[in-house]
């Protein structure tokens, strides 16, 4: 009898010590949080009477998101766009945008991101824009500047600008070393530069370091001239950005530092409206020569045309056309760098 009541006591405590861990087990699950979508409506650009691009991020951590923009001209928001990217993974930031047309001119339009996956719907905050007026298609790209920064082997930091999807330098480069460290070769004597077929690199007349430094192609073509995580840009995406600030024609215009500081007269149709702040450094010829300082910058290309031959872009003082053109590779040019797209 004695023997019984011992075993059933001793199955009574046993249950009790189950029944005592099951709460704590349940309350550390608890503490377990489950990943949170990050989603930010940023603004919108390239606004006019009809159509307008509408710019956001998400972060979806580690889960298939699908990203909408929301908008109208309240907030019960009945119109829905598909954003670029639609859908993300992983855990870093991701630029969105959408372009949206069919509006009406001097009209106050609200939107927001819209984020979904397996945690449920995000939402951004809510953002309002204006669309120009009937009296012209004015277009608004950049209202909001915002500048980051990159830092060079060299210690230089330079300010740094999202236009559209790419992140650029808004400042011409001025490193005289590669992102591993190695100097580059300053080559100031004009024999030296002309026979230069290996990199090298110079400061126009020697010393106008404030336009940064030009660079022949075989310095760009190394491939560790920018900073870690920035490239020089190909000719595709040179055009891209001339694209998105509205063409040959007009892009020009939207990159220009505003002002004379800089520039010479007149500086047509400087807005800088897109924040990269493009200065005139000129080039160096490869007959050693400077020209176009004050006049023109000249920014490299990666794309080749030939052993001889790769593409540049070009601004000017008297126009605000953005022109795309090619140059022997011996010439020395201004460089902006872009960020890689993290994939």
């Amino acid at each position: 009898m004695r023997k019984q009541f011992n075993l059933q006591l001793m199955n009574l405590i046993a249950l009790l010590s189950v029944l005592m861990v099951l709460p704590s087990c349940k309350k550390s699950k608890e503490l377990i949080p489950s990943s949170a979508t990050t989603v930010v409506t940023s603004y919108a650009v390239n606004v006019s009477q009809t159509w307008a691009t509408l710019e956001g991020g998400v972060t979806a951590n580690n889960q298939s998101t699908i990203v909408t923009f929301d908008y109208d001209t309240t907030t019960s928001y009945k119109q829905s766009i598909n954003a670029t990217p639609d859908t993300i993974n992983g855990n870093t930031y991701t630029y969105e945008s959408a372009f949206v047309t069919g509006l009406k001119a001097s009209t106050i339009y609200h939107f927001r991101v819209k984020a979904e996956n397996s945690d449920g719907t995000t939402y951004g905050k809510d953002t309002t824009f204006t669309t120009a007026g009937t009296g012209g298609n004015r277009i608004i790209f950049n209202p909001d500047l915002t500048y980051g920064s990159v830092t060079d082997n060299d210690g230089n930091t330079y300010k740094t600008i999202q236009i559209g999807t790419q992140s650029w330098m808004a400042e011409n480069l001025k490193t005289t070393k590669y992102n591993d460290g190695t100097a580059i070769p300053l080559v100031k004597e004009v024999l030296a530069w002309i026979g230069l077929a290996t990199p090298g690199y110079c400061w126009y007349t020697n010393d106008s370091v404030s336009y940064g430094a030009l660079y022949n192609f075989y310095t760009v073509n190394t491939g560790k001239l920018c900073p870690m995580g920035w490239h020089i840009p190909s000719d595709v995406e040179w055009t891209a950005l001339t694209t998105y600030l509205g063409g040959e024609s007009d892009a020009g215009d939207k990159q220009k530092e505003t002002g004379l500081t800089h520039w010479q007269s007149p500086n047509t149709g400087a807005t800088n409206e897109s924040g990269y702040t493009a200065l005139p450094g000129g080039y160096r010829s490869k007959d050693g020569s400077f020209t176009g300082i004050r006049k023109q910058g000249y920014w490299w290309s990666s794309a080749e045309i030939s052993s001889v031959n790769a593409y540049y872009h070009v601004l000017f003082f008297d126009s605000g056309n953005a022109d795309r053109g090619d140059s022997d590779k011996k010439d020395g040019f201004s460089v902006r760098c872009l960020q890689n797209v993290v994939k």
